[in-house]
């Protein structure tokens, strides 16, 4: 994953620290960033699998990256992903970033995730 946050972009939102039993499912499933929204993903303990796919209903992915303690990924705007959490220790968070002129509409993590599966 060799994505780069545009430096014009805002951080607009960070989630709480997860851990296996506290990940929320829309994650482990296919979902994308919104429209001009980077997610970074930072893991503090443990390792996630980060498994990206070219189109939202593929079964296979086109690249998978491990993430491990003190490492983090970048994932670009509108890119189908999900993720898996390696150890049971894992523990990890997301930060988003938004471009200057998106309106980010919804609550909570509709804001800047989706998820329609």
């Amino acid at each position: 994953m060799k994505y780069r946050i545009p430096a014009e972009y805002k951080h607009t939102r960070s989630t709480p620290f997860w851990n296996i039993d506290t990940v929320p499912n829309a994650l482990l499933t296919h979902h994308n960033t919104k429209k001009g929204v980077y997610g970074r993903l930072s893991v503090m303990r443990g390792a996630v699998k980060y498994i990206g796919f070219s189109a939202e209903h593929d079964g296979e992915p086109e690249m998978e990256v491990i993430i491990s303690a003190g490492q983090f990924g970048v994932s670009p705007p509108e890119y189908w992903h999900r993720i898996e959490l390696l150890t049971p220790d894992t523990y990890f968070n997301l930060d988003f970033f938004a471009a200057p002129d998106i309106e980010l509409k919804g609550q909570g993590f509709s804001q800047v995730v989706n998820s329609p599966r």
